[in-house]
């Protein structure tokens, strides 16, 4: 219920910045708004102000801003309040509204959310020190080893693995990325493919995490048996715990496999203030993971920072998350994306549905990144989007009139067959990744 309330919310919200950015170009320049529609039909509710009627409808998957003189049956250059009046630059200025102000409306939450404070691993904090190297790994095929430090990420000292995220964040979008590394005191210079990273979307390493208890899950076996907050794992049946990755692996290998069985009770030392001691408990299987759990999670910290720098990092992430938006179009177009990475409403509703129960950081950052989405998804040349719209009026200058009524029809119709095409293919995707999981 908290998943279906969250998602029709943020949708609907979001839906109505687009649709207020579409209204207000449209009011500016003396266009008539005959409909404004939070929702497609049927109509729940609607109510007419002026010459404007306000409408919430039934399927919050979109919605729609109807201007006098937009569909060709009522077009009449003449008239002043006519959309058809407009010059070339008036239209595409309220086409363009939409996306805009979804686009303003991501500027305004990301420097928010960092002024709030952003929710994340405490391990972030530490040096960039790597526990392991997967096999098969870029970070395996580069070179680099177990032990090694992370001094430079393209020429930048980075001090943490906060910093070395940053800077690799900004350099995916880059044409080259270097790492410069210590290791038994020396700097060694590697060179990543940026390409393969691309593709892979992981280096393929894994830090140092102390194995200490900053919170519980439900059902959480190792809270009801005593553990608090703070506690340093040392052993599990008498194995040394040296990092948080050796936690899982060790906790499988006390207990049956498939998890049909009843669970096995294992020991486990820890520290606390100091003292050590010996506590016994028995983990429960996840079976969405197919794992056995204590129902321990990492330590995390809340990051908040001051207005200028909140700003900057805010407007800088969304220039991030557009370089990075355009890179998977690229790949998908080429045939280089996977069809799993695509999601649909259902997918949306369920990350929606996670960051409301995780905290209103999380909550804030997706409704910047999906209205962002909107955005640029809106400007993409489709019949039946504005992109679509704006590449018509372009056909439009360049021939000197007005396109035929018979071809503006057509291309809206394939428009619209595309769009629906494309939402049951990701609402389709979104049913076989959910039964997958």
């Amino acid at each position: 219920m908290l998943t279906l309330i969250t998602f029709i919310a943020v949708l609907g919200f979001l839906i109505f910045i687009h649709e207020l950015g579409h209204y207000m170009a449209a009011k500016h320049v003396g266009v008539r708004v005959e409909t404004f529609s939070i929702g497609f039909p049927p109509t729940i509710y609607g109510k007419k102000v002026g010459d404007t009627e306000y409408k919430v409808s039934w399927i919050p998957l979109g919605g729609y801003v109807r201007l006098f003189g937009q569909n060709v049956t009522d077009e009449d250059p003449t008239d002043p309040s006519n959309y058809a009046s407009k010059s070339i630059l008036q239209r595409i200025y309220i086409l363009i509204g939409g996306p805009a102000m979804n686009l303003l409306f991501a500027l305004f939450c990301m420097p928010l959310l960092y002024m709030i404070g952003v929710q994340s691993p405490a391990y972030l904090d530490e040096m960039a020190k790597l526990r392991q190297i997967d096999q098969g790994s870029i970070a395996e095929k580069i070179g680099l080893q177990a032990n090694d430090q992370i001094f430079t990420v393209n020429g930048n000292e980075v001090l943490n693995w906060r910093a070395v995220n940053q800077e690799m964040g900004k350099a995916i979008t880059t044409s080259n990325l270097r790492l410069e590394v210590e290791r038994d005191g020396a700097l060694l210079d590697f060179e990543v493919p940026l390409q393969e990273l691309q593709q892979q979307r992981q280096m393929g390493w894994k830090p140092f995490i102390e194995p200490r208890a900053g919170g519980f899950t439900s059902p959480s076996p190792a809270r009801e048996a005593g553990l608090q907050e703070g506690d340093l794992v040392l052993s599990i049946n008498g194995n040394s715990v040296g990092d948080w990755s050796d936690l899982i692996p060790l906790i499988q290998e006390s207990q049956q496999p498939n998890g049909s069985s009843d669970a096995v009770q294992i020991t486990v030392e820890y520290e606390r203030s100091g003292e050590v001691q010996f506590v016994e408990l028995k983990p429960y299987f996840e079976q969405k993971a197919k794992l056995w759990l204590m129902g321990m999670s990492m330590p995390t910290q809340n990051k908040n920072y001051g207005i200028g720098e909140s700003v900057s990092m805010g407007v800088q992430r969304v220039w991030q998350l557009t370089k990075a938006t355009f890179m998977f179009l690229g790949q998908m177009l080429s045939g280089q994306g996977s069809l799993d990475d695509l999601g649909g409403p259902i997918r949306i509703g369920m990350v929606l549905g996670d960051a409301a129960k995780s905290g209103i950081s999380n909550l804030i950052f997706l409704m910047a990144f999906i209205s962002l989405q909107l955005g640029i998804f809106n400007l993409l040349p489709i019949p039946a989007l504005d992109g679509g719209h704006i590449l018509l009026l372009g056909f439009e200058k360049l021939k000197g009139a007005p396109l035929s009524t018979i071809f503006r029809e057509r291309t809206q119709m394939i428009g619209f067959s595309v769009l629906i095409a494309l939402m049951l293919f990701v609402t389709w995707n979104d049913l076989i990744q959910l039964f997958r999981a």
